[in-house]
């Protein structure tokens, strides 16, 4: 496991034992964000616009990547979540994109985010190679890997599915995946919205961040809950198996990682730390939290050993 604590890279067992920390000028102003590790011990994440890379023992891979552009003061972008594809080699970055306008309520020039999308890096090259890019129609955001080639994703929107995947290729368009059956009953728009959704190797669950749109609840992270669905065929009818939470403080990018053998789930919980928890066929998914980590964030697992 890799994750953040005191704005540092730090990797541990998958029960938060023998803690190794990676990285050492991660700071309030500057912290390391986003860490994602693959199979072979490959470690990257996100520090301010820059892509840093590791491996288990802290030497860099490659020098740090500026991973945003500023092609005109009117347009930029930038990178808010990385996921790296189990063979270590490409980097899928969710990444923001910034125009600007006049606010004549303040007399001032401000940046609003105008679209989100995925592009997919080659980052040991030099330069980093772009190997694909997804459109933003439907503003995807948080990826994770499926296999080499394919990512979850998911999408805000109100009248669209909430989960996707995308395909590695040039401006991909993404195929809906899971569309949350709660709806407004006026409107007939979503009422919930999912994000940050990871599906075990064997692709038979999916876990997926779940909190309402509007109403009392909204913003409030007592509410949020990480549900649990057994993967279906075709995957629109998937079906839920078990909740954690509400009342847990989930926040809508709680990152829920699953170990490689798909039977136990962790994630994060704002101001408390990092919880893990069994996931069995029994009544209620077996769920049973347990905080592992104080104090940390951002969990992401992979088949890699802690180095000694």
């Amino acid at each position: 496991m890799v994750f953040i604590k005191n704005n540092n890279v730090h990797m541990s067992r998958l029960d938060g034992s023998r803690q190794v920390r990676i990285t050492r000028d991660g700071s309030p102003r500057f912290p390391y964000f986003s860490p994602s590790i693959a199979d072979n011990g490959t470690i990257v994440a996100l520090k301010s616009v820059f892509l840093h890379s590791f491996r288990p023992n802290g030497r860099r891979i490659v020098k740090p990547r500026q991973w945003a552009i500023n092609p005109t003061p009117s347009l930029s972008t930038e990178p808010v979540n990385v996921d790296l594809s189990p063979n270590g080699r490409i980097a899928a970055t969710q990444n923001l994109i910034y125009s600007t306008y006049y606010d004549p309520r303040r007399s001032s020039t401000r940046p609003t985010v105008a679209a989100q999308y995925i592009d997919f890096f080659d980052f040991r090259r030099t330069p980093p190679k772009e190997i694909g890019q997804t459109d933003a129609f439907y503003d995807y955001n948080i990826p994770s890997w499926i296999d080499s080639q394919t990512v979850l994703s998911a999408s805000y929107g109100i009248y669209n599915a909430q989960v996707f995947t995308n395909r590695v290729g040039r401006m991909t368009r993404g195929v809906e995946f899971y569309r949350d059956p709660g709806r407004d009953p006026q409107t007939g728009t979503n009422s919930f919205a999912l994000a940050d959704a990871e599906m075990t190797r064997a692709r038979d669950k999916f876990a997926v961040v779940r909190r309402p749109i509007r109403g009392a609840g909204f913003g409030d992270v007592s509410v949020g809950t990480i549900q649990i669905y057994r993967t279906g065929n075709p995957s629109a009818t998937s079906t839920p198996l078990c909740t954690i939470g509400p009342g847990r403080r989930i926040s809508q990018e709680a990152d829920p990682s699953w170990s490689h053998d798909g039977r136990t789930l962790l994630w994060w919980e704002v101001g408390r730390g990092i919880f893990s928890t069994p996931v069995t066929s029994a009544p209620g998914c077996g769920i049973s939290p347990k905080r592992i980590v104080s104090r940390a964030i951002s969990p992401d697992l992979s088949r890699a050993n802690v180095p000694r």
